[in-house]
């Protein structure tokens, strides 16, 4: 049994197939003994490079953020997310809501990650919105986001879940949209490394990715209860009714794929997004950060 230790840029249902895959044992199956890891703020990338961490769940918007300020080349062997998972929540009722129903209103950004304002603004754009003329409140936690929101300060929030769930639940917002569908298809999140560990440990990067195949597979054929009620001893935070809501709300949004394939035309729009919003200048080319090879491989292989 080879231990591998994976970082997950942050402890959220949204992250679902990687608990799947440690609480099916898909790991193990793959003789990796798997520990998941919690970064200090801002600390995914930090990790993996010094060699604290073999593997990361992140953002592949990380990757593109590094390759711009002329860092090393972290390299995207998976997709784990396939749609944006934030949602915009309201003060008020807000039925028949359109984009451009954002204009000239305060919206609450989340602030622990420049990728859910960056995809909103790829909606907006999309949809015929000028996103400058949203009033964004940036460099808010998520609490202050939700305090705004409560003390009038914000029209509409943007959060991920559970929160979203609960505003809703306990009667304090009104669930306006997910951000997924006017975004699409994007890779949110991928497992990520060092070009030094696909060089040397490439049997890992295939057995990890296996892994995430398997769980992905799995979870194409189970209900979101079903989900939710295998990762929840991962979640003991969250309560179980809770916990299916939000990953059964994930799940019939298209969050994660049946596989972990990369999609270079998602790749390209998802930098095409971060260039549009001024968060890079330059987005660099899918091979540069894309090996989609232990994909493929897993692909034809696994449950065969």
């Amino acid at each position: 049994m080879d231990r591998i230790r994976i970082v997950v840029a942050f402890h959220s249902p949204f992250y679902t197939p990687v608990h799947v895959a440690h609480r099916l044992g898909a790991f193990r199956d793959e003789g990796l003994d798997a520990t998941l890891r919690i970064p200090p703020p801002g600390g995914t990338v930090d990790m993996i490079q010094t060699g604290d961490a073999d593997l990361a769940l992140s953002g592949v918007m990380r990757s593109f953020v590094q390759a711009d300020r002329g860092g090393k080349h972290l390299v995207a062997i998976a997709e784990v997310n396939s749609r944006d998972g934030f949602f915009i929540v309201s003060r008020r009722p807000a039925s028949g809501f359109a984009w451009r129903d954002l204009e000239g209103k305060r919206l609450a950004l989340f602030g622990l990650a420049p990728t859910p304002w960056m995809c909103l603004q790829l909606a907006l754009r999309e949809h015929g919105v000028d996103p400058g003329k949203v009033h964004a409140l940036e460099g808010l936690d998520p609490a202050a986001g939700v305090a705004a929101l409560e003390n009038g300060d914000a029209d509409y929030l943007q959060t991920g879940q559970p929160t979203a769930e609960e505003l809703v639940e306990e009667g304090r917002a009104h669930l306006v949209t997910p951000q997924a569908p006017g975004v699409a298809h994007v890779p949110y999140s991928s497992f990520i490394v060092t070009p030094e560990v696909r060089r040397d440990r490439p049997e890992l990067c295939q057995r990890a990715v296996n892994a995430l195949a398997r769980a992905l597979r799995w979870m194409a054929g189970h209900d979101g209860a079903a989900i939710a009620d295998l990762i929840a001893p991962d979640f003991p935070e969250i309560r179980p009714p809770l916990l299916r809501n939000v990953v059964t709300r994930y799940h019939g949004a298209g969050t994660w794929s049946d596989g972990p394939r990369q999609d270079r035309a998602a790749f390209e729009r998802l930098g095409g997004a971060l260039v549009a919003g001024g968060l890079i200048r330059h987005a660099a080319p899918y091979e540069s950060l894309v090996d989609d090879s232990f994909a493929q491989t897993a692909a034809r292989t696994v449950g065969r």
